[in-house]
Formats: structure tokens, C-alpha cells, sequence
């Protein structure tokens, strides 16, 4: 049994309408057993399709639905997958506007160079395991927060360039009161003073940026 997607002549993969519905199959088969698959780049894209709306037949199933369940048959392979689908993955998103699946761009093969990545699901296990890795690498100094080190990089430099402005600014002020003092050199201390001014605005709007959520960056600089 088929199930009609959205554009579906967006990604030919080289084959036919008959071998690209069993290519989706047997990888939406896959992505439900293990959560995570690792395939070409154009595929897991492609599967986002049936990926979506494969989920939305499982949140039809969970609610007894009998024609939502003929329909997931049509399409997963397994008895075993249509019941984890409905059983186990569909109840951990519950939140409508929950990002479901993820689709990561890996490094390109090695023999024809072809880009790589890999689709799973938002909350699977692998995903939890690597970022508690992840998280303990970290810790024990293994691998480098380069966020962290940024911020206080940063810092640092905010600060020294703080200092050298005072320093700057209070020599400006005791040549301003010495009658003594010529034209020439409380002009050189003003322009120093702008100087180190605008090295600190810009250490502080790199640290801005630094600090500001990735979404929100999308919207300050307007990237789409």
C-alpha cells in the first residue's frame, strides 16, 4: 500500500517512483528499530517526508484509530517497528510544536566524496549517551568548551582595553589643567582616547554576539 507525499519528484534518487517507495520504506522501517540511521545526505533528506508523515499515521494509531493503523502497515515493515512507533516513540512527543526528527550533515565519504549525514529522532538514546560523553570530555578537560574559552577571551581583552582607557583618560584630564601643556599633545591623548573607545565597543559587541542565543543571531543579522 502507498502513501501519496508532498512533491515527491523534489528527490529522484536515480530511480524510479516503484524502487524510491521501497527505498522510503525500508529506511522509515530502520529509523523507527535503531532511531538513527546513517545514509547520503539527499536520502535523509528525502525521508524527512515520509518521516513526518509516517509520525502523524503513529499519533493517529495511538488513538485507536483503525484506518491510520492500515495505513502505518502500508508502510513500515515490521510488526516490531509499527509497535514501537506507537508504543514508545509517539508518547515522548507530546508538545505539538516539538521538533520530532533532526537531520545532521556528517563528513563526506571517503571513496566518491559524496556528502553524508545522518536523520533520527529528537529524543532518542544514542543522542542522550553521546551528550553525556560529551558533557564528562568536558569536565575532565579532554575536550575544550571553544564557547567558554571565547567568553573568557573576551573578557580579558574588555578588560585590559578598560584599563588602558582610564589610563588614557586621566592623563587627558591632568593635560587639560597643566597651562603648560601644547595643543598638539591633548589632541594625540583625545585621539587615543577615541582609539581605545571603539576597541571596546567592539570587544563588547563580539561578546554581545558571543553570548546570544543561535536562533536569535538568525534573527538580528536576518539570515534565512
Amino acid at each position: 500500500m502507498g502513501y501519496r507525499l508532498s512533491n515527491p519528484k523534489r528527490f529522484g534518487l536515480a530511480r524510479t517512483s516503484k524502487q524510491r517507495w521501497h527505498l522510503w520504506r525500508t529506511q522509515m522501517t530502520q529509523l523507527v528499530t535503531h532511531e538513527r540511521i546513517h545514509t547520503t545526505w539527499a536520502k535523509a533528506r528525502a525521508l524527512q517526508y515520509v518521516a513526518h508523515k509516517t509520525f502523524k499515521l503513529g499519533q493517529d494509531s495511538s488513538k485507536n484509530r483503525s484506518n491510520a493503523i492500515n495505513r502505518l502497515m502500508g508502510i513500515l515493515t515490521t510488526k516490531f517497528a509499527i509497535k514501537k512507533l506507537i508504543n514508545e516513540i509517539v508518547p515522548k512527543f507530546k508538545d505539538p510544536k516539538e521538533q520530532v526528527f533532526k537531520v545532521v550533515e556528517t563528513k563526506r565519504r571517503k571513496s566518491d566524496f559524496a556528502r553524508m549525514g545522518y536523520i533520527e529522532f529528537a529524543k532518542n538514546e544514542i543522542a542522550k549517551y553521546e551528550e553525556s560523553q560529551y558533557k564528562q570530555l568536558q569536565e575532565t578537560g579532554k575536550i575544550v568548551d571553544i564557547s567558554k574559552y571565547n567568553k573568557t577571551w573576551l573578557i580579558e581583552e574588555r578588560d585590559f582595553i578598560q584599563g588602558k582607557l582610564d589610563q588614557v583618560q586621566s592623563r587627558f584630564d591632568a593635560l587639560q589643567a597643566d597651562p603648560n601643556t601644547s595643543s598638539v599633545e591633548i589632541k594625540r591623548a583625545d585621539q587615543d582616547i577615541k582609539f581605545f573607545k571603539r576597541k571596546l565597543e567592539t570587544v563588547e559587541k563580539d561578546l554581545w554576539i558571543e553570548n546570544k542565543n543561535p536562533l536569535d543571531m538568525r534573527r538580528y543579522f536576518r539570515i534565512y
